[in-house]
């Protein structure tokens, strides 16, 4: 690694208040100056000041952590412009002299922000989520088990200056503003996170979902064989992926891209917030734009999607009126739009949609949902019996002929009844899907009472 990356990487962020003082010819030191910290390592401290600084010149540092007060004297090894918010310039200070004792605390206080050390010794087998909480050590959910770790306590200011080195200067603006945000962590290797941070009873908090390092086609999630009908038979229309929040949905949506980046010559924009599962370009080109990062909005990414030119356009999720108009507005120009919503069956997945849109508008709606809807798989994942990993139960509606009427004349009552007579063209009900689940031996019996 090069040396300036090396030391970039043992640096961590800490926006933290701290004193300096100038050590003056005659040893003793200047009128102390209260400014904001920039990071910290193990060599030292840099921070905003006003004006420049000589380099080699020396000055004492004071700040606390926890209870613990640090005092230093530090050599100015570096100077630079300050960019961005703050004006004036940055001093890189490295320890000079520095007690034995608050040495230690330092050198404990910079190994506990660094989450490198943290997840170290973790297996990650079978680890769905991980819980950082303040106060505790790190919480670890599995299927159907949720553990606290065997390490120590993490305190709620350690936690709180860890998590914000995650974070770069825009999505720590975002959660500055908004108190949450969610990002991809890379950590090591093929391990990364979707990250959802927010806080709780004022403190800083996160939760780290890992992200599965294979990109697995529909089949292999094991989702019915219409899952990938639906998208090599239709070049244009709309496909809806439904279901509760945890249900699999990003998977679904990546493995339907990944499964076309195999069988078509394409090309597909996705609009996801964040880019959980990278896709590399096979049969397709495929441009990957993160909300809040390449593009401001779902709608605003969408829209302007009709002048790239896209064949294939997946839209993450549907979450507002706007995004709604316009990926129908794409399917009927003859893009194949596939997106997610959250249902727990079509039939609300279709009440969610017309309920973006006001009354007056309602009828017109479905009529054009009629014309380009191909289908609405809903999903949900279940535990298996045999191992501690999920299964995946699904309906399926299609479009036919009785489905296009029900949908136009918003008769969605009738939509379970179509799907339990159209087995022969591939439509399946959750039900039908979950007692397959339990003949094969797979789930208990008590999930058809849910």
């Amino acid at each position: 690694m090069h040396f300036e990356e090396k030391r970039k990487s043992e640096r961590f962020r800490f926006k933290h208040l701290l004193q300096y003082e100038k050590l003056l010819d005659d040893g003793s030191f200047d009128i102390p100056c209260t400014v904001y910290a920039k990071d910290i390592s193990m060599s030292g401290i840099s921070f905003y000041i006003a004006e420049s600084m000589k380099v080699n010149s020396r000055v004492r540092v004071t700040f606390e952590l926890g209870k613990n007060k640090i005092s230093f004297i530090g050599q100015v090894v570096r100077m630079e412009i300050a960019n961005g918010p703050q004006s004036g310039f940055i001093a890189g200070i490295n320890v000079e002299k520095i007690d034995d004792e608050v040495k230690r605390w330092f050198t404990d206080f910079i190994k506990k922000i660094n989450i490198d050390n943290v997840l170290k010794d973790m297996n990650f087998q079978d680890v769905m989520d991980i819980h950082f909480v303040a106060g505790y050590p790190l919480i670890i959910k599995k299927i159907g088990e949720l553990s606290i770790s065997k390490g120590e306590p993490i305190s709620e200011d350690i936690l709180k200056i860890m998590l914000f080195n995650l974070l770069d200067d825009e999505r720590s603006k975002q959660f500055t503003e908004e108190k949450e945000t969610n990002f991809v962590f890379h950590y090591k290797d093929n391990i990364r996170f979707r990250v959802n941070l927010h806080v709780q009873q004022g403190k800083v908090e996160a939760v780290f979902r890992l992200i599965p390092d294979k990109i697995q086609l529909p089949h292999q999630l094991g989702l019915p064989a219409a899952a990938e009908q639906m998208i090599m038979e239709n070049r244009s229309g709309l496909i809806l992926v439904a279901g509760r929040t945890g249900s699999g949905k990003s998977t679904t949506l990546a493995s339907m891209v990944e499964f076309l980046n195999n069988k078509r010559v394409s090309l597909v924009i996705t609009i996801e917030k964040p880019i959980e599962y990278i896709h590399t370009n096979k049969t397709c080109i495929i441009k990957q734009r993160e909300v809040g990062k390449d593009t401001l909005s779902f709608s605003n990414a969408a829209k302007n999607a009709l002048r790239q030119s896209p064949d294939i356009l997946l839209i993450g999720e549907i979450l507002d009126p706007e995004t709604m108009e316009v990926a129908i507005t794409a399917a009927e120009t003859g893009m194949l739009v596939i997106s997610s919503i959250h249902a727990t069956d079509s039939s609300q997945a279709l009440d969610r949609i017309i309920s973006f849109f006001p009354a007056e508008l309602q009828k017109h709606m479905l009529t054009r949902l009629s014309l380009i809807l191909k289908g609405i798989i809903t999903q949900s994942l279940l535990p298996r019996k045999d191992n501690n990993k999920l299964i995946v139960a699904s309906e399926v509606m299609l479009m036919n002929n009785a489905m296009r009427r029900i949908v136009r004349d918003g008769d969605f009552k009738q939509i379970q009844s179509v799907i339990q007579m159209s087995g022969n063209i591939g439509m399946q009900s959750m039900r039908t899907s979950i007692e397959q689940c339990i003949a094969k031996g797979l789930i208990d019996i008590h999930y058809l009472q849910e």
